[in-house]
């Protein structure tokens, strides 16, 4: 029995410990707590709203209007040399006894090229931008056809005929670089066409009734 006594004394004292929280006391800590990291928030957001808008840009929204311009340029060189390597037409005359080693004309967005070869490893390029073709001109037989092309540059020469062509070769390419004079003449944007609609409207635009 005194030991039963005993431990009742010993759990009310526990009980009415002083150093011990009470529930209400732990409660007002934990809102305390809360609101501390509450005003910590509002404080960062605070310093955050006031930093100058620059400052959180990325570098690259940080460009100047000469940067901007810079880059533009660049792209469209890119654009340039990438439109450069598409081929709109090419063609290679007929190796014959009279014609052992053949030329070969290929027609891209800015220019003409024509290599002509002599022998094995001898040949010369002629590369022509399409703003100073003056005129090409097409004469075609039953199998074969030539093409002649008046250029503005003034060199050597002022033409270059190319001979032996398959017939309907000397054809396409004819078309081709004729609608391609009238489009520039004219300021025709074609920079934004495709490869396949600028062929067709070009080959359209060139096409001679008469031949």
């Amino acid at each position: 029995m005194d030991d039963e006594e005993s431990l009742k004394q010993s759990v009310s004292m526990v009980d009415e410990d002083p150093r011990r929280p009470t529930p209400y006391e732990l409660l007002l800590r934990q809102s305390r707590k809360m609101g501390q990291t509450a005003t910590r928030t509002l404080d960062v957001t605070k310093e955050f709203l006031k930093q100058d808008v620059s400052t959180i840009y990325t570098p690259r929204s940080r460009r100047t209007a000469g940067q901007i311009a810079d880059d533009k340029e660049t792209d469209k060189l890119d654009q340039m040399v990438a439109q450069a390597k598409e081929v709109l037409a090419e063609a290679q005359t007929v190796i014959l006894p009279q014609n052992l080693f053949p030329d070969t004309i290929r027609v891209d967005r800015t220019r003409v090229t024509i290599t002509q070869r002599t022998f094995f490893w001898t040949e010369k390029v002629i590369s022509l931008r399409i703003e100073d073709i003056l005129n090409i001109s097409c004469s075609v037989g039953p199998l074969f056809g030539s093409l002649t092309i008046s250029s503005r540059v003034m060199n050597s020469t002022d033409h270059f005929e190319i001979n032996y062509f398959w017939r309907k070769d000397a054809l396409r390419i004819k078309h081709i670089i004729q609608g391609y004079i009238i489009a520039v003449h004219n300021n025709v944007e074609t920079a934004r066409m495709n490869k396949e609609e600028l062929i067709t409207k070009l080959s359209v635009l060139g096409d001679d009734p008469n031949i």
